[in-house]
């Protein structure tokens, strides 16, 4: 049972479960909004992802120092069970609605509850999946995170599959199940004290690792962008709604498609100088958006974007678990939160100056040469051939 292949296949697996409960609650607005379930505005919709928010961020900071004294198999034991205890009671509320239950305060601890063991579960299994492959260390997290983005795009599936909204419980359901069962079996594995999940006695954050931090809240602001307003910004440059959802549907399934390329084809090619230049390529996509008109162009522009910026933030995670490997999971877990304080800046952002949207854009199309120069300055006298 604690095979090596074993392992693999239920950390991986745990990996892309763990992508299905991160959007399962944003996969399920249209229930939560929808008068006749649960009763939701919008604006009240929007709130349930501030703790999240909130809470990966702080789990994030703080799993390296719990993988440090705990080692990963607790963190990852806590991380699920607080996936599962969600969705679980996420599914019991079926029986509540249509009563007088003020469900919003459940709401919120629950969406909390997904970013904690998010936060807790996804810090940890970068490192983990490093110290399967402790030869091609970068490409393991790339794919790991491919199947954790495969994950997020399987639970608007799911409820696509259900049919009508009021069959929305089957969606926390199954994943309830299938989060159960493949718990079960991660209990079994073993995991040998090993110093990839160890600090130093004095925690001294190398000057390079700042950069990097940086670097990814930089890159936060394009994917909370894209990610989170792609399909409002198509809307405002005249597409319809189809049109606005096939092009989320392609920049999130382009970032899928590179990161597995990536991991599949960085061992046996030097991609070191095109993961350096993506930035450069997705800035220049995004300078062209405002300027061009046509959903054909529009629609390959998303492409190109999402394609570019697949590979930047897990692969900028496994060439920091590379350069500093005393602190591998705290860069997972820095990375990770940078991440986070990006896309919720961002967001607030956009939220607020929704009417500026085209200088935001030029913004951060600037932004993407910033983040050039920042992995440039990293590349000197680094083992960025290592990772990539």
């Amino acid at each position: 049972m604690n095979s090596r292949k074993f392992k693999v296949i239920v950390v991986y697996l745990l990996a892309f479960l763990t992508g299905i409960n991160f959007v399962v609650f944003p996969a399920l607005g249209v229930v939560f909004t929808d008068r006749e379930i649960f009763g939701l505005t919008q604006s009240r919709f929007g709130n349930l992802f501030i703790p999240q928010t909130g809470f990966i961020i702080l789990s994030c900071l703080i799993a390296p120092f719990l993988v440090n004294k705990y080692g990963p198999k607790k963190v990852l034991i806590v991380g699920n069970l607080l996936m599962i205890f969600s969705t679980g009671i996420l599914w019991l509320l079926q029986f509540f609605l249509g009563g007088n239950f003020n469900l919003f305060p459940v709401l919120l601890a629950l969406v909390a509850c997904v970013g904690l063991g998010f936060g807790l579960s996804v810090t940890t299994l970068n490192p983990v999946a490093a110290d399967l492959f402790p030869k091609s260390e970068s490409s393991a997290i790339l794919i790991l995170n491919f199947l954790i983005g495969v994950g997020t795009s399987t639970a608007p599936l799911m409820l696509a599959l259900a049919g009508k909204n009021k069959n929305w419980m089957y969606v926390p359901g199954i994943v309830f199940v299938m989060m159960i069962l493949a718990f079960a079996a991660f209990l079994f594995l073993h995991f040998e004290k090993d110093q990839s999940f160890e600090l130093p006695e004095k925690i001294r954050i190398p000057g390079k690792l700042s950069i990097f931090f940086i670097a990814i809240i930089l890159y936060g602001f394009i994917e909370g962008t894209f990610g989170g307003f792609g399909t409002i910004l198509l809307k405002n440059k005249g597409l319809n709604s189809g049109d606005s959802t096939l092009g989320l549907s392609l920049f999130w399934g382009a970032v899928a498609i590179n990161r597995l390329l990536f991991g599949a084809f960085a061992k046996r090619f030097n991609l070191s100088k095109f993961f350096l230049i993506s930035p450069l390529i997705v800035g220049i996509s995004v300078f062209l958006l405002p300027q061009i008109s046509g959903a054909g162009f529009l629609l390959t522009l998303m492409f190109c974007i999402g394609f570019f910026m697949g590979s930047i933030f897990p692969g900028s995670i496994g060439w920091g678990t590379i350069e500093f490997p005393v602190y591998a999971v705290m860069v997972s877990g820095f990375l990770m939160a940078a991440d986070q304080i990006g896309t919720g800046v961002i967001t607030q952002v956009i939220g607020n100056f929704s009417n500026e949207i085209n200088l935001i854009l030029q913004i951060l199309s600037g932004i993407t040469v910033l983040i050039f120069l920042l992995f440039a300055l990293l590349s000197k006298r680094s083992r960025i051939s290592e990772a990539f």
